[in-house]
């Protein structure tokens, strides 16, 4: 095979060490204590949340209303632990389909009905019983769900438990996972393009840029991006997204505190230094990288015939473009995953730098955004406030600042 391009920043050498052989540690101290650990010995591949590893996800609960009914009451002579400290039964507001409209990690997700208004929700079930559910993950998770008011993040709507699952009522998304519309776009034999279309890929990440950087003003580190977990709020054209799933994220104040060591994420999309047990919210841009490549080509910049294998391709940082899905493609859409797919966070750009690259700006019919993320350094004239935030106005301006900050 052919390849156009083939990049290396040889920030990590492969004969270094890449898998520890000792049980993984826990987060710094504002981790939960229940975060998962290995009982023995084991390597990276086997503690990775990697359910939602291509292609298929795995469920691991189910609850109709019918089950939510029954699982109302503790089983006899077993007290139930309670997450929430309250118990609900969802049954008395909602009617929660049987359809499992996804399913994941740590839950299955159906439609629902509020019985007062006729509204639609969805309904993510979370069986407690399970030896992968954590109570401290799902409180966490419940937590900052709670804090999360962006356009593009799943908005939680209602907490639901009793005897045996917790149910998160949330807005309901119908146009299904960014992953399947992937999987329909690669394999439509109509298509100009080997998955979606420059513009198609930068309006979507556009709104997951916007997100991510609500999440980290929050002083929160997602760590589990990916298709799976960017659902399309209906089946328009315009693809407007919601991120999900907030089981892995947490609280994490770089300036004050040490670097995050869990090792969490998933295979294909988790960032170097989360591997080498030393990072911060950086490591949510990687991630952006790999979902902006694969929205282009649909496949990951980074794979292996297992785990491991695409752990040490990860740490490698070499990836290719090949001639065949990227002969169309702008220079500046890779330029863009380029300088995302930094194996040295140091040099990846922020959320920030991210939202006002050159390919993200065209796609989106936007004048460059002045973020906290901008460097300080960077002088702009001509600044003006149309609506929401500051824009820079005239050709120049917005030309001298790509200029200072990307170099093209």
């Amino acid at each position: 095979m052919i390849f156009d391009e083939v990049f290396n920043d040889n920030a990590f050498h492969s004969d270094s060490p890449v898998f520890d052989d000792n049980a993984i540690h826990g987060d710094t101290p504002m981790m939960d204590s229940n975060i998962a650990k290995c009982e023995a010995p084991c390597i990276v591949s086997q503690v990775i949340a990697d359910c939602h590893a291509m292609p298929i996800a795995v469920a691991i609960s189910t609850c109709t209303s019918e089950e939510s009914s029954a699982s109302s009451k503790a089983t006899v002579g077993q007290p139930a632990i309670s997450i929430t400290g309250k118990f609900r039964n969802i049954e008395h507001e909602y009617r929660v389909n049987s359809k499992v409209l996804g399913k994941g990690c740590h839950g299955s997700a159906r439609a629902c009905f509020k019985r007062a208004t006729g509204q639609r929700y969805a309904a993510k079930t979370i069986c407690k019983s399970d030896p992968a559910v954590k109570p401290g993950s799902i409180a966490r998770e419940i937590v900052l769900l709670k804090e999360m008011k962006h356009q593009s993040i799943i908005q939680l709507v209602d907490v639901y438990e009793d005897a045996e699952y917790i149910h998160l009522v949330t807005n309901l998304c119908e146009g299904g996972e960014l992953f399947d519309k992937i999987i329909e776009e690669s394999s439509n034999q109509d298509n100009s393009s080997a998955c979606f279309s420059e513009d198609e890929a930068a309006k979507v990440m556009y709104q997951v840029l916007t997100a991510v950087s609500y999440i980290h003003r929050q002083g929160v580190a997602h760590r589990d991006l990916k298709p799976e977990n960017i659902l399309l709020q209906s089946k328009d054209k315009d693809l407007p997204v919601k991120i999900i799933d907030f089981g892995l994220a947490r609280k994490h104040d770089e300036d004050f505190e040490v670097p995050m060591t869990a090792i969490v994420g998933t295979p294909y999309y988790i960032a170097p230094e989360v591997l080498r047990k030393k990072y911060n919210k950086s490591c949510d841009l990687w991630s952006v990288g790999v979902i902006a490549y694969i929205l282009i080509c649909g496949y990951p910049p980074f794979n292996g015939g297992n785990n491991e294998e695409t752990h040490r391709a990860i740490l490698r940082g070499r990836y290719h473009f090949p001639s065949k899905e990227w002969k169309g493609v702008s220079n500046e859409a890779r330029d863009f995953i380029r300088r995302l797919l930094q194996t040295d966070p140091r040099k990846r750009m922020t959320v920030g730098q991210a939202l006002n690259h050159p390919w993200i700006v065209r796609h989106n019919n936007a004048s460059v955004v002045m973020s906290d993320d901008v460097p300080d350094n960077i002088v702009v004239e001509g600044l003006r406030s149309p609506r929401k935030g500051s824009m820079l106005s005239g050709r120049v301006g917005r030309r001298n600042l790509r200029k200072a900050m990307f170099g093209i």
